[in-house]
């Protein structure tokens, strides 16, 4: 089969969704699948996560990394998209995240594709942006099916929207991080991995951190990422009478190192639709504490098994503060965590979860029959969550 993938940007480092989408299509070109891979990046700069070589590559020059696509070159957009549909033919398309998958959606419309839209966040992301949220909306009525990461996601749908919802989890390679399994560190070091963004909240984790590092002195704190919050972080970090222990190294190509080097992985998010970041910190057996309202953390970490949810309440460094303390007290509780996690999370293994959208993939380009009309009344499609992993 042929399948046509399409993202925003893959040369901006770091981003899990970004990889993901690799790791998925990789996958199906493993499986003998014909990918076709579109980007609405420029022709020079170099993706930061790897494709295979066999897998063809169109840039849309459409965007620049790191921000939403000017409005002027929606209709450029759309006309090069349409022109790839119409010159690839591929047998089923799929679109990652809302700020692709609304345009392509609307290009794709009569050209008989069917389409699958990938959401990968959560419906917080859409509190106060309801235009954004309409025009989500709009595709996922306009595809043959629309994918969310976690059974939470799912539900935050209301029942109207489930026709063609279906559940597909982030999926790991878990052997990548299992080496660091066999060795817990001996020195204290709290790692949160991940984009430099409000929604990432790193700021509360510093002052988190503020709060106990007096009666952990030996413990550190590293940020690895880099994002749009960079400048109020490096600022917040000079306020701190402990800015000496926390590092921002920046986008750091080898995560599996940095869990490795970890004794607790935190993600203090205010919002996540699932955790890639958690999931591979219990594959690589590292306990994992996050917030109970937020959605991604809440799918993963089962309290007290393999980590810590902390009420959000209305001081959430302190009960933030509250978690880590409680691990960073008890080195055999992180270690007997650590060990719980890598069971917890074997459902969202790369070979897994690319079966579930190969069979998604395949099931809709024998349907293109029914792709859906504009208003979606024609579509038939009925996904229902079968567990996290889909």
């Amino acid at each position: 089969m042929k399948f046509a993938f399409f993202i925003k940007s893959l040369v901006f480092p770091g981003g899990g969704a970004e990889r993901v989408f690799c790791g998925v299509v990789n996958g199906l070109s493993d499986r003998g699948h014909d990918c076709v891979v579109v980007t609405f990046d420029d022709g020079q700069e170099e993706f930061f996560y790897q494709l295979h070589s066999s897998i063809e590559i169109e840039r849309l020059s459409a965007s620049t990394p790191g921000r939403s696509t000017p409005r002027r070159n929606l209709p450029r957009i759309m006309k090069s998209t349409r022109k790839i549909a119409q010159r690839y033919k591929p047998d089923a398309a799929v679109a990652f995240m809302h700020s692709t998958y609304v345009p392509v959606a609307f290009a794709f419309a009569g050209t008989g594709v069917p389409l699958v839209v990938s959401e990968h966040t959560s419906a917080a992301h859409y509190s106060g942006r309801p235009l954004q949220r309409r025009l989500a909306r709009v595709a996922q009525q306009m595809a043959y099916a629309k994918t969310v990461v976690s059974t939470q996601v799912y539900e935050e749908h209301p029942k109207s929207w489930r026709k063609n919802l279906h559940v597909l989890a982030n999926p790991v390679d878990l052997t990548e991080y299992a080496a660091a399994q066999r060795n817990f560190p001996s020195d204290g070091l709290i790692l949160c991995l991940g984009g430099l963004r409000p929604e990432k909240d790193q700021l509360t984790l510093i002052s988190a951190f503020d709060r106990v590092a007096s009666e952990f002195p030996e413990w550190r704190l590293r940020l690895v990422g880099d994002g749009t919050e960079r400048p109020a972080i490096e600022a917040r970090i000079a306020q701190s009478q402990y800015r000496s222990r926390i590092e921002l190294p920046g986008v750091i190509r080898d995560v599996a190192g940095e869990y490795a080097k970890a004794s607790i992985v935190a993600m203090p998010s205010r919002y996540e639709s699932l955790g890639l970041v958690a999931i591979e910190a219990m594959a690589s057996g590292r306990p994992v504490v996050g917030f109970a309202d937020c959605a991604g953390a809440a799918t993963l970490i089962q309290h007290g098994v393999n980590g810590l949810l902390a009420e959000a309440g209305v001081d959430r460094a302190r009960s933030l503060a509250e978690s880590l303390r409680t691990l960073m007290a008890d080195r055999g509780l992180c270690i007997a965590m650590g060990m719980r996690a890598p069971p917890t999370i074997q459902h969202y293994s790369i070979d897994a979860i690319v079966g579930q959208w190969e069979g998604l993939l395949l099931a809709a380009a024998t349907s293109r029959a029914n792709v859906p009309a504009l208003d979606g009344r024609k579509n038939e499609l009925v996904g229902k969550p079968e567990g996290h992993g889909g």
